[in-house]
């Protein structure tokens, strides 16, 4: 379980996928920086998805909404497709009230296509995972 004041990115790839793991609260400049450098990180690989497992994404503050804002503009750039996994009701209305549900992909949790370890419930440090802690 992630401490209510936390927020874990598990960046990581496999093969050809690349994926993020959010977990905690993104609502500090703390947290949406280390988003957007994990965002850079994957983007990075130069695969042409990059699937976010989002739910164990518990908040989204206005500063966490412009760090998935820069990583979906990152992706446009390096011509990269990013998905955004099983974000729960309460993080897709924080999502529907400032619009930037109708600019990003999202997908339900079933539709994540990244690499599975990063879906477990404790991501174990392997040679494909990297963590960034806030």
């Amino acid at each position: 379980m992630v401490p209510a004041a936390s927020f874990l990115v598990h960046a990581g790839s496999f093969e050809l996928a690349a994926g993020l793991s959010l977990r905690g609260h993104c609502d500090t400049l703390a947290a949406a920086k280390k988003l957007e450098q994990a965002a850079a990180e994957v983007i990075g690989y130069g695969l042409p998805c990059v699937w976010v497992d989002c739910q164990r994404l518990l908040s989204l503050g206005s500063l966490g909404q412009r760090a998935f804002y820069n990583a979906h503009q990152r992706a446009q750039q390096a011509d990269t497709s990013i998905y955004w996994c099983g974000l729960t009701p309460e993080v897709q209305e924080q999502l529907s009230e400032t619009g930037l549900h109708l600019l990003l992909r999202l997908l339900p949790a079933s539709g994540y296509r990244g690499p599975a370890v990063l879906l477990q419930d404790v991501v174990p440090a392997v040679q494909h995972t990297r963590l960034f802690a806030a």
